[in-house]
């Protein structure tokens, strides 16, 4: 988009010259360079919510997916014990138990598989890293992780634990495990996000994939005072 410009005026003011322009409206809603070197976010437009550092345990990520994973499949555990048990209503009682078999076992081992392929993926990890998200509506996603606040507390509850040591420990066994590399920023685009939906404790960000991957961002992260302009 090129600039409008109504009127041009020079003037000179300790011998240094200004120029005014006029710019369209759709101007300023593109990110692009405007007079004088503005930018958008220089006019105080661009509005970036950052969150509070959180975590999401196993447990949320899980359940989120049970809500999410049923109403698209749940057919197909349904369908075939309904259709068994009826069977086994009207013509035959041995299909009541093959019924109560993939009720009871086949069911339960299905299960276990989707604990499997979902929650041991790094989509998986990336959701339950203790982290901070900038969102740009529209644009993109940013994922900032943090290191583990429990870790960071470690340190001085250190002595403590110490005492509480069996005599038979040397300092080599007392010695700590390496703590787990953080991993770098991730930003996600927007075109990489299906759809948001809600639920009492979290926003919910689905996202493109073959698997059915999703962010979580608690509501309490979430707050007013944490929308930010950039140019700040």
């Amino acid at each position: 988009w090129k600039s409008i410009w109504n009127a041009r005026r020079m003037c000179a003011a300790g011998g240094h010259s200004y120029a005014t322009a006029e710019l369209k409206p759709t101007e300023i809603s593109q990110n692009v360079s405007l007079t004088d070197g503005a930018t958008r976010s220089e006019l105080n437009i661009w509005k970036v919510t950052t969150t509070q550092p959180f975590t999401t345990s196993s447990g949320d990520y899980l359940s989120v997916l049970l809500s999410l994973w049923i109403p698209r499949y749940g057919w197909t555990i349904i369908l075939p014990i309904a259709i068994c048990a009826a069977v086994g209503f009207v013509y035959d009682p041995r299909f009541l138990l093959i019924a109560l078999m993939l009720l009871f076992i086949v069911v339960p081992m299905l299960m276990s598989f989707l604990y499997t392929y979902y929650m041991l993926t790094p989509e998986a990890r990336r959701a339950v890293i203790r982290k901070q998200v900038e969102i740009d509506e529209n644009n993109f996603i940013r994922l900032i992780y943090l290191s583990d606040e429990k870790k960071e507390n470690a340190e001085s509850g250190k002595s403590v634990a110490q005492r509480t040591l069996l005599p038979i420990a040397s300092e080599e066994e007392r010695a700590p495990l390496p703590p787990l590399p953080v991993p770098d920023p991730e930003t996600i685009q927007w075109s990489e996000i299906l759809s948001v939906r809600s639920t009492s404790r979290f926003r919910v960000y689905i996202l493109k994939g073959s698997r059915l991957t999703f962010l979580l961002i608690p509501w309490d992260a979430l707050r007013p005072a944490s929308a930010t302009s950039c140019s700040d």
